[in-house]
């Protein structure tokens, strides 16, 4: 059975690729190093840090800052940034938080 392909979703680029992924090669590696490094976007050694303590005291019913409802037992969480990216919010949903840099990374 054949794959289903697409076109990539890179504007005017005509190239083939499979119905789970949405940009050829060549337009997923220039997105990636437009993203810039780990370091550059905020996850350096403190944010590491910051989120082990929280992983170790544990996150299952504190407030997602975002959405105002509890984590709840084996639902994925990240350590949330400030909006301006200069300090941390604490634990937050997954689903939340990469909702709101997925909006702030198109405004």
């Amino acid at each position: 059975m054949a794959r289903a392909l697409k076109v990539c979703s890179k504007p005017g680029c005509p190239e083939l690729v499979p119905h789970d992924v949405s940009r050829c090669h060549e337009h997923e590696r220039a997105a990636d190093r437009a993203r810039g490094s780990r370091q550059a976007r905020g996850y350096d050694r403190e944010h590491d840090r910051l989120r082990r303590r929280y992983e170790r005291r544990g996150v299952v019913g504190m407030t997602c800052p975002r959405c105002g409802q509890p984590i709840l037992p084996g639902q994925p969480w990240d350590l949330g940034h400030t909006d301006d990216r200069t300090g941390w919010t604490g634990p937050e949903h997954a689903r939340c938080n990469r909702s709101a840099g997925g909006r702030a990374a198109h405004t």
